[in-house]
Protein backbone atom coordinates (compact mmCIF):
# COMPACT_ATOMS: atom_id res chain seq x y z
CA UNK A 1 0.00 0.00 0.00
CA UNK A 2 1.80 3.06 -1.29
CA UNK A 3 -0.05 4.73 -4.13
CA UNK A 4 -3.64 4.31 -5.26
CA UNK A 5 -2.34 2.56 -8.37
CA UNK A 6 -0.39 0.09 -6.21
CA UNK A 7 -3.44 -0.74 -4.12
CA UNK A 8 -5.65 -1.25 -7.16
CA UNK A 9 -3.01 -3.40 -8.85
CA UNK A 10 -2.87 -5.71 -5.83
CA UNK A 11 0.88 -6.30 -5.75
CA UNK A 12 2.15 -9.86 -6.22
CA UNK A 13 -1.29 -11.38 -5.61
CA UNK A 14 -2.97 -9.34 -8.32
CA UNK A 15 -6.02 -8.91 -6.08
CA UNK A 16 -7.10 -5.25 -5.88
CA UNK A 17 -6.92 -3.87 -2.37
CA UNK A 18 -10.37 -2.33 -2.73
CA UNK A 19 -13.18 -1.92 -5.21
CA UNK A 20 -14.21 1.71 -5.07
CA UNK A 21 -17.86 1.93 -4.02
CA UNK A 22 -18.13 -1.70 -2.84
CA UNK A 23 -16.63 -2.28 0.61
CA UNK A 24 -18.25 -5.71 0.95
CA UNK A 25 -16.27 -7.00 -2.04
CA UNK A 26 -12.98 -5.27 -1.11
CA UNK A 27 -9.93 -7.20 0.05
CA UNK A 28 -8.82 -4.54 2.53
CA UNK A 29 -12.17 -4.68 4.37
CA UNK A 30 -12.10 -8.49 4.45
CA UNK A 31 -8.63 -8.41 5.97
CA UNK A 32 -9.25 -5.83 8.69
CA UNK A 33 -12.42 -7.65 9.79
CA UNK A 34 -10.99 -11.21 9.66
CA UNK A 35 -10.35 -13.38 12.74
CA UNK A 36 -7.68 -15.44 10.93
CA UNK A 37 -4.28 -14.33 12.38
CA UNK A 38 -2.52 -15.35 9.14
CA UNK A 39 -4.86 -13.26 7.01
CA UNK A 40 -5.87 -10.37 9.23
CA UNK A 41 -4.47 -6.85 8.92
CA UNK A 42 -2.61 -5.70 10.88
CA UNK A 43 -0.80 -9.03 11.26
CA UNK A 44 0.88 -7.98 14.52
CA UNK A 45 -0.79 -6.45 17.52
CA UNK A 46 -4.46 -5.86 18.20
CA UNK A 47 -7.04 -5.71 15.41
CA UNK A 48 -8.36 -2.31 14.38
CA UNK A 49 -11.09 -0.93 16.64
CA UNK A 50 -14.64 -0.88 15.33
CA UNK A 51 -14.49 2.89 14.82
CA UNK A 52 -11.50 2.59 12.46
CA UNK A 53 -13.14 -0.27 10.54
CA UNK A 54 -16.24 1.88 10.10
CA UNK A 55 -14.10 4.74 8.71
CA UNK A 56 -12.38 2.42 6.20
CA UNK A 57 -15.72 0.92 5.16
CA UNK A 58 -17.31 4.34 4.60
CA UNK A 59 -14.24 5.52 2.69
CA UNK A 60 -14.40 2.59 0.25
CA UNK A 61 -18.17 2.83 -0.15
CA UNK A 62 -17.77 6.53 -0.96
CA UNK A 63 -15.47 5.69 -3.91
CA UNK A 64 -12.22 5.81 -1.88
CA UNK A 65 -11.18 9.40 -2.57
CA UNK A 66 -7.38 9.65 -2.92
CA UNK A 67 -5.63 13.00 -3.32
CA UNK A 68 -3.90 12.93 -6.73
CA UNK A 69 -0.19 12.28 -6.30
CA UNK A 70 -0.37 11.17 -2.65
CA UNK A 71 1.72 8.18 -1.60
CA UNK A 72 2.66 6.78 1.82
CA UNK A 73 6.40 6.66 1.04
CA UNK A 74 8.93 7.44 -1.67
CA UNK A 75 7.10 10.55 -2.75
CA UNK A 76 7.57 14.29 -3.01
CA UNK A 77 3.82 14.88 -2.78
CA UNK A 78 2.69 17.91 -0.81
CA UNK A 79 -0.89 18.66 0.16
CA UNK A 80 -2.47 21.37 -1.99
CA UNK A 81 -2.51 24.82 -0.47
CA UNK A 82 -6.05 26.11 -0.56
CA UNK A 83 -7.27 29.52 0.52
CA UNK A 84 -9.62 29.28 3.44
CA UNK A 85 -11.43 31.63 5.75
CA UNK A 86 -10.04 31.50 9.27
CA UNK A 87 -12.78 31.17 11.88
CA UNK A 88 -11.65 33.51 14.64
CA UNK A 89 -12.31 32.47 18.25
CA UNK A 90 -14.43 34.86 20.32
CA UNK A 91 -12.91 37.89 22.01
CA UNK A 92 -11.91 37.08 25.60
CA UNK A 93 -11.03 39.70 28.20
CA UNK A 94 -10.98 42.42 25.56
CA UNK A 95 -8.16 40.83 23.55
CA UNK A 96 -9.57 41.60 20.09
CA UNK A 97 -6.42 41.27 17.99
CA UNK A 98 -6.89 38.27 15.63
CA UNK A 99 -3.47 36.83 16.48
CA UNK A 100 -4.18 37.08 20.22
CA UNK A 101 -7.54 35.36 19.75
CA UNK A 102 -6.04 32.43 17.85
CA UNK A 103 -3.10 32.00 20.24
CA UNK A 104 -5.29 32.34 23.34
CA UNK A 105 -7.71 29.69 22.06
CA UNK A 106 -4.83 27.31 21.28
CA UNK A 107 -3.33 27.80 24.74
CA UNK A 108 -6.70 27.23 26.37
CA UNK A 109 -7.23 24.04 24.35
CA UNK A 110 -3.82 22.72 25.42
CA UNK A 111 -4.18 23.83 29.02
CA UNK A 112 -1.27 26.29 28.77
CA UNK A 113 -1.62 29.34 31.05
CA UNK A 114 -1.30 32.69 29.33
CA UNK A 115 1.90 34.48 30.36
CA UNK A 116 1.41 37.65 32.39
CA UNK A 117 1.67 41.03 30.69
CA UNK A 118 5.18 42.45 30.55
CA UNK A 119 5.82 45.52 32.67
CA UNK A 120 6.36 48.89 31.00
CA UNK A 121 10.16 48.77 31.15
CA UNK A 122 10.26 45.32 29.53
CA UNK A 123 7.77 46.31 26.83
CA UNK A 124 9.71 49.47 25.96
CA UNK A 125 13.00 47.57 25.74
CA UNK A 126 11.55 44.80 23.55
CA UNK A 127 9.71 47.16 21.22
CA UNK A 128 12.79 49.35 20.79
CA UNK A 129 15.12 46.45 20.05
CA UNK A 130 12.63 44.82 17.65
CA UNK A 131 11.81 47.94 15.65
CA UNK A 132 14.94 50.10 15.66
CA UNK A 133 17.61 47.82 17.11
CA UNK A 134 18.52 50.26 19.90
CA UNK A 135 17.95 50.37 23.64
CA UNK A 136 15.85 53.32 24.80
CA UNK A 137 17.52 56.24 26.54
CA UNK A 138 17.11 56.21 30.37
CA UNK A 139 15.07 59.41 30.30
CA UNK A 140 12.71 57.87 27.73
CA UNK A 141 12.24 54.84 29.98
CA UNK A 142 11.28 56.96 32.98
CA UNK A 143 8.91 59.09 30.90
CA UNK A 144 7.22 55.98 29.51
CA UNK A 145 6.79 54.42 32.95
CA UNK A 146 5.30 57.65 34.29
CA UNK A 147 2.90 58.02 31.33
CA UNK A 148 -0.65 57.24 32.50
CA UNK A 149 -2.35 57.14 29.09
CA UNK A 150 -4.10 53.78 28.50
CA UNK A 151 -2.95 53.60 24.87
CA UNK A 152 0.69 54.51 25.52
CA UNK A 153 2.02 51.20 24.18
CA UNK A 154 0.27 51.62 20.85
CA UNK A 155 1.52 55.21 20.72
CA UNK A 156 5.05 54.00 21.41
CA UNK A 157 4.97 51.60 18.46
CA UNK A 158 3.72 54.37 16.17
CA UNK A 159 6.53 56.58 17.45
CA UNK A 160 9.22 53.95 16.77
CA UNK A 161 8.09 53.42 13.18
CA UNK A 162 7.31 57.07 12.63
CA UNK A 163 9.16 60.02 11.18
CA UNK A 164 11.44 60.67 14.16
CA UNK A 165 12.91 57.15 14.07
CA UNK A 166 12.82 56.40 10.35
CA UNK A 167 16.61 56.36 9.90
CA UNK A 168 17.17 54.03 12.87
CA UNK A 169 14.34 51.79 11.64
CA UNK A 170 15.80 51.66 8.12
CA UNK A 171 19.35 50.90 9.27
CA UNK A 172 18.12 48.15 11.61
CA UNK A 173 15.96 46.40 9.02
CA UNK A 174 18.50 46.90 6.25
CA UNK A 175 20.52 43.99 7.65
CA UNK A 176 17.57 41.60 7.44
CA UNK A 177 16.73 42.58 3.87
CA UNK A 178 20.40 42.41 2.87
CA UNK A 179 20.41 38.75 3.91
CA UNK A 180 17.09 37.91 2.26
CA UNK A 181 17.92 39.64 -1.03
CA UNK A 182 21.57 38.47 -1.00
CA UNK A 183 22.64 42.09 -1.20
CA UNK A 184 25.94 41.30 0.52
CA UNK A 185 27.25 39.31 -2.45
CA UNK A 186 30.90 40.07 -3.27
CA UNK A 187 31.86 37.31 -5.71
CA UNK A 188 32.91 37.31 -9.34
CA UNK A 189 29.57 38.73 -10.42
CA UNK A 190 30.85 42.22 -9.66
CA UNK A 191 33.97 41.65 -11.74
CA UNK A 192 32.06 40.53 -14.80
CA UNK A 193 29.10 42.90 -14.59
CA UNK A 194 26.64 40.54 -12.97
CA UNK A 195 24.84 41.08 -9.69
CA UNK A 196 25.15 44.59 -8.31
CA UNK A 197 24.41 45.89 -4.86
CA UNK A 198 21.04 47.57 -4.35
CA UNK A 199 21.90 49.23 -1.04
CA UNK A 200 20.98 52.77 -2.05
CA UNK A 201 17.57 51.73 -3.35
CA UNK A 202 16.92 49.41 -0.40
CA UNK A 203 17.83 51.99 2.24
CA UNK A 204 15.67 54.66 0.62
CA UNK A 205 12.74 52.24 0.33
CA UNK A 206 12.91 51.51 4.05
CA UNK A 207 13.29 55.18 5.00
CA UNK A 208 10.30 56.09 2.80
CA UNK A 209 8.28 53.12 4.11
CA UNK A 210 7.57 51.98 0.54
CA UNK A 211 4.37 49.85 0.44
CA UNK A 212 5.27 46.18 0.21
CA UNK A 213 3.50 45.58 -3.11
CA UNK A 214 5.46 48.41 -4.75
CA UNK A 215 8.65 47.25 -3.03
CA UNK A 216 8.29 43.80 -4.64
CA UNK A 217 7.34 45.20 -8.05
CA UNK A 218 10.44 47.40 -8.08
CA UNK A 219 12.59 44.31 -7.43
CA UNK A 220 10.94 42.05 -10.02
CA UNK A 221 10.34 44.71 -12.70
CA UNK A 222 13.27 46.85 -11.65
CA UNK A 223 14.74 50.23 -12.27
CA UNK A 224 18.47 50.44 -12.90
CA UNK A 225 18.97 51.04 -9.17
CA UNK A 226 17.09 47.95 -7.99
CA UNK A 227 17.85 45.45 -10.73
CA UNK A 228 20.79 43.87 -8.88
CA UNK A 229 18.37 41.45 -7.18
CA UNK A 230 17.19 39.71 -10.37
CA UNK A 231 20.27 40.08 -12.58
CA UNK A 232 22.10 37.16 -11.08
CA UNK A 233 25.74 36.47 -11.70
CA UNK A 234 27.12 36.83 -15.22
CA UNK A 235 29.69 34.06 -15.07
CA UNK A 236 33.01 34.20 -16.86
CA UNK A 237 32.73 31.84 -19.81
CA UNK A 238 29.88 29.58 -20.89
CA UNK A 239 27.54 28.00 -18.34
CA UNK A 240 24.81 25.41 -18.61
CA UNK A 241 21.16 26.42 -18.69
CA UNK A 242 20.72 25.99 -14.92
CA UNK A 243 22.91 29.05 -14.27
CA UNK A 244 21.69 31.49 -16.89
CA UNK A 245 20.42 34.82 -15.59
CA UNK A 246 16.69 34.06 -16.24
CA UNK A 247 16.99 30.82 -14.26
CA UNK A 248 18.69 32.68 -11.40
CA UNK A 249 15.77 35.12 -11.54
CA UNK A 250 13.37 32.20 -11.01
CA UNK A 251 15.48 30.86 -8.14
CA UNK A 252 15.70 34.23 -6.39
CA UNK A 253 12.02 35.14 -6.76
CA UNK A 254 10.90 31.64 -5.79
CA UNK A 255 12.98 31.49 -2.65
CA UNK A 256 12.50 35.08 -1.47
CA UNK A 257 8.83 35.74 -2.18
CA UNK A 258 7.20 32.32 -2.72
CA UNK A 259 9.06 30.29 -0.12
CA UNK A 260 10.05 27.57 -2.61
CA UNK A 261 13.47 26.21 -3.57
CA UNK A 262 13.90 25.93 -7.33
CA UNK A 263 17.63 25.26 -7.35
CA UNK A 264 17.27 21.47 -7.80
CA UNK A 265 14.47 22.00 -10.31
CA UNK A 266 16.76 24.20 -12.39
CA UNK A 267 18.51 21.10 -13.77
CA UNK A 268 15.79 18.43 -13.53
CA UNK A 269 12.51 17.67 -11.79
CA UNK A 270 13.35 18.04 -8.13
CA UNK A 271 14.04 14.95 -6.01
CA UNK A 272 13.37 16.76 -2.73
CA UNK A 273 10.05 18.46 -3.41
CA UNK A 274 7.29 18.69 -6.02
CA UNK A 275 8.71 21.36 -8.34
CA UNK A 276 9.52 20.47 -11.92
CA UNK A 277 12.04 21.74 -14.44
CA UNK A 278 9.17 22.98 -16.61
CA UNK A 279 7.81 25.10 -13.76
CA UNK A 280 11.23 26.69 -13.22
CA UNK A 281 11.49 27.53 -16.91
CA UNK A 282 7.93 28.91 -16.87
CA UNK A 283 8.86 31.30 -14.06
CA UNK A 284 12.18 32.16 -15.71
CA UNK A 285 10.31 33.14 -18.88
CA UNK A 286 8.73 36.04 -17.00
CA UNK A 287 12.11 37.77 -16.80
CA UNK A 288 12.31 37.83 -20.59
CA UNK A 289 8.69 38.79 -21.20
Amino acid sequence: MNTREDVLAGGDSGTPGFIAGDAAASEIIARITSDDPDYRMPSDGDPLPAEAVAVFTSWVNEKAHWEPGFAFERTTWEPPLKLRTVALPPVVEGRANPVDRIVDASWQEQGIPRPPHSDDRTFLRRASLDLVGLLPEPARVEAFVADSRPDKRALLVRELIGESHKLAYAEHWLSFWNDLLRNDYTGTGFITGGRRQITTWLHRSLVDNTPFDRFVRELIAPSDESRGFIDGIVWRGTVNASQTVPIQFAQNVGQTFLGINLKCASCHDSFVDRWTLQQTYDLAAISSA
